[in-house]
Formats: C-alpha cells, sequence, structure tokens
C-alpha cells in the first residue's frame, strides 16, 4: 500500500550539492515554477514529471507542469485532464490533502505510490500504463491554513523505481523544497501586490499629469516604488538607457506641473 510520511525539518547529517543548494535558492527568490522545482529535484534525485496542483474546495486544480525531456507534447496536461475527469475522487492524495489543511504550515506530508498501487485499473491504464510511468511521490502542505499545495513527481520506465536511498534523498530534501515553495509562493504574492500599486500610481499620474506620456508614467510609477533603472529596463523590456532618457523627460514635465520630480519625493507621493 502506499507510504505515508510527515515531515517538520530536514533530517540530520544530510548534505545537498552545490548544484542542489542553488536550484532551491532559485525556487525561493522568484515566484512558483515548475521548471525551476524540477530543477532543484533533478539535482538530488532524477524525475521525469513535476506537477503543481493546488486543492480549491477540496478539488485539484494543475497550475503548471514540467517534464524533464521534451516530449512534443504536454504529457502533464493530457494526464491532469484524465485524472480530473475520471480518477481524483479515488485518490488517497484527497484525503491526505484534508488532514494537511489543518496541520501547521511548516508541516510537509509526503505520499509514495506505486502503479501498482493504484486503486483503478482504469487510472493505471489511462495514464500510468500509456505513458509508461512507474510511480509517483507527493509532497503536500498548506502555505496558509485550508489552502493546499501539492508537488508530484513521477518517475518512468526509463528510470525504473526509486531505489530505498533515492527514497530517503527525497524525504530529507522535502522540508527544504516546502521552504523553498512557500518563499517563492510569497514572492509570487508581493509581486502581484506591487502591481496593483503600481497601477494605482500610473492610474494617478495619468490623471494629475496628463502630459506623461505612457511609457513616462510607467518608468515614474516603477520609480516611485523602488525600482532601478536596470529593473525598469526588465520589467518593460527596454534599454536601460531609454528608461534614463524617459525619466529625464518625465521629471521635467512634474517639476513644470509643480510636482514632485526624484526618487525620494516620488516615493512619499504615489506608494
Amino acid at each position: 500500500m502506499p507510504a505515508i510520511w510527515s515531515l517538520d525539518a530536514p533530517a540530520p547529517g544530510q548534505a545537498l550539492s552545490p548544484a542542489a543548494v542553488s536550484a532551491l535558492l532559485d525556487c525561493a527568490s522568484a515566484p512558483p515554477s515548475a521548471a525551476r522545482l524540477l530543477s532543484a529535484i533533478d539535482a538530488v534525485v532524477p524525475v521525469e514529471y513535476l506537477s503543481l496542483v493546488n486543492f480549491r474546495r477540496d478539488t485539484p486544480e494543475l497550475v503548471e507542469g514540467s517534464s524533464r525531456h521534451a516530449h512534443g507534447r504536454d504529457v502533464v496536461a493530457e494526464c491532469f485532464a484524465i485524472y480530473r475527469r475520471s480518477y481524483w475522487r479515488a485518490d488517497s492524495v484527497m484525503r491526505l490533502a484534508d488532514r494537511v489543511a489543518r496541520r501547521p504550515s511548516r508541516e510537509v506530508a509526503v505520499l509514495h505510490c506505486r502503479a501498482d498501487e493504484l486503486p483503478v485499473a482504469g487510472w493505471r491504464n489511462d495514464i500510468y500504463k500509456r505513458e509508461r510511468l512507474t510511480e509517483r511521490f507527493t509532497l503536500l502542505h498548506a502555505p496558509t491554513p485550508g489552502a493546499v499545495q501539492a508537488i508530484h513527481l513521477y518517475r518512468d520506465e526509463r528510470q525504473g523505481l526509486f531505489r530505498a536511498d533515492e527514497i530517503d534523498r527525497l524525504l530529507g530534501l522535502a522540508p527544504l523544497l516546502r521552504q523553498a515553495h512557500q518563499a517563492a509562493l510569497n514572492a509570487e504574492c508581493v509581486a502581484v501586490d506591487r502591481e496593483a500599486q503600481i497601477a494605482q500610481s500610473r492610474q494617478r499620474l495619468a490623471r494629475l499629469v496628463p502630459t506623461l506620456s505612457p511609457r513616462e508614467a510607467e518608468v515614474v510609477a516603477r520609480i516611485a516604488h523602488g525600482l532601478s533603472a536596470d529593473g525598469i529596463a526588465a520589467e518593460l523590456d527596454i534599454a536601460p538607457s531609454t528608461v534614463v532618457t524617459l525619466r529625464k523627460r518625465a521629471y521635467a514635465k512634474l517639476a513644470e506641473a509643480g510636482l514632485p520630480a526624484d526618487r525620494l519625493r516620488l516615493a512619499r507621493w504615489l506608494a
């Protein structure tokens, strides 16, 4: 039968390679990405597919998937559509997700299930046999009370079943992966909040200084919220030198209107 673990701290004495540490930091420093998570896991134990799943009103929803090799089609999305249509109610991960929703956010639950342990033959045939999958290794955590996220890892026949030492490495990685994913979700929330604040600042600028061009307003709004010229250039997909030119023009128009025309006063006025 499937094996279940509950963890809240990494196993003592387990060392990660520099590549794994770097990949975890990449995961933690940006909004959630299935590809980045897969890269972090692949530095410890190779897996073929990863899917990020969110549970809303006790229903699984695919957030994003990624694969180690190019397959010419979106295997994760195809398989999840079959699963969502026919088999999710038979999945023991649903009961585990209900338990995780009531547990502290620092905990991560882990479920390991081989293809031959799946309770429904159609599920095995339609997904696992079709895609030559051998097993699934799932990490579940609740970033906020009641909001459960799952990271599903899949091996295929080329990789074979997880060895005992590979399972131990994944169990050691699980709490660190939860922390990295939690940080990524927090980064996403911050990014969403910042975008909303920038939009409000841009609207205020358009109302108070109609002589600003849309690009100039975009630049000024981001300056007010602490972005550098390089950061603004990356967000707007323009050269840093163009940002400097737009900033100079915008400052001149703001000064002409008797409004703040430097970074510090813009932050006080708009942010």
